[in-house]
């Protein structure tokens, strides 16, 4: 789920399901869903068993990138493997038509990551906030702008797409596949389930009362969040209405209660459509292994 540095041609970024419903441009998850088409309906779904203090999770990216469904697509550091792949295999292209000096990006975004950048991720959503550092910090203006990097123009530029679409079809992406569908499609239908679900419903509401005593009343951690970003940049009432919802987040466990109502929904959902999922990662670790040979065959070229 992760994803390289973004750049400005539309060519140059691969579109791969990275940890949970692909993104994660920047672990973009929404806790809406990500797609509208739902699969299946709820009769099924049985209220899953939870701990009696369920522990949240160290980061909201965390508790994104561990979530079942998770486990369907690719990781972080296969992510940086098909990058590498697609830049290796665009170079030899390009040299091959005589623009010797092209070797690509150099530097894919790199797999670790210190707490604190998990935490900046994505701290606030409808789990509430995780991560005083960053509450106090920057609020919820946590998003980060992708390095923007000079591309090919011109006949450079066309050349260069040329080579993306030769290098695409040597490992092309599972996107847009039934499986990646389906896979999108239980995310949203998790996420709509927990928010509707009792317990969670029950740790909103302790959030809510809390945040009214601090001072920010407020009944939704999401709408809340949203509710300042259409500011600029932070202001000294979002930094206090941040601080707020994460200790309101602890006293509540909201967190807790969320992602482990979450992780029992998802798990009754893979149960329900193995056949599929199971297909779709092997469709993916078949991808995955076919870069590794591409990479490999490029390094010794």
């Amino acid at each position: 789920m992760a994803s390289a540095p973004a750049a400005p041609i539309t060519k140059r970024t691969r579109p791969v399901m990275g940890m949970t419903c692909a993104v994660v441009a920047a672990v973009g998850l929404l806790t809406t869903g990500c797609s509208a088409e739902l699969t299946g309906g709820d009769t099924d779904m049985a209220l899953p068993d939870i701990a009696a203090e369920p522990a949240a999770p160290v980061t909201g990216y965390d508790g994104l990138t561990g979530l079942p469904l998770s486990a369907y697509g690719t990781s972080q550091q296969e992510d940086i493997l098909l990058f590498r792949t697609n830049e290796a295999l665009v170079a030899r292209c390009m040299n091959s038509l005589g623009y010797k000096n092209y070797s690509g990006r150099k530097k894919a975004q790199d797999d670790t990551k210190t707490k604190a950048e998990r935490e900046a991720i994505r701290p606030a959503d409808a789990w509430g906030y995780i991560g005083a550092g960053t509450a106090k910090r920057l609020g919820f203006h946590v998003a980060i702008t992708p390095p923007v990097s000079k591309g090919p123009k011109g006949r450079e530029l066309k050349d260069y797409n040329v080579c993306w679409d030769k290098a695409d079809k040597q490992v092309p992406s599972p996107t847009g596949g039934k499986g990646w569908k389906l896979t999108q499609d239980l995310f949203g239908r998790s996420f709509q389930k927990a928010a509707s679900d009792s317990r969670v419903v029950a740790a909103r509401k302790s959030w809510s009362s809390c945040m009214g005593e601090a001072g920010h009343p407020a009944d939704d951690p999401q709408k809340l969040s949203e509710g300042f970003m259409s500011a600029k940049k932070t202001t000294p009432k979002e930094i206090a209405a941040a601080t707020a919802d994460e200790k309101c987040t602890r006293s509540s466990n909201l967190a807790g209660v969320y992602f482990a109502v979450l992780t029992g929904y998802q798990k009754q959902l893979i149960s329900a459509n193995t056949e599929v999922l199971t297909g779709y990662k092997k469709q993916v670790q078949e991808q995955v292994d076919r870069a590794e040979q591409l990479l490999a065959a490029s390094d010794t070229a």
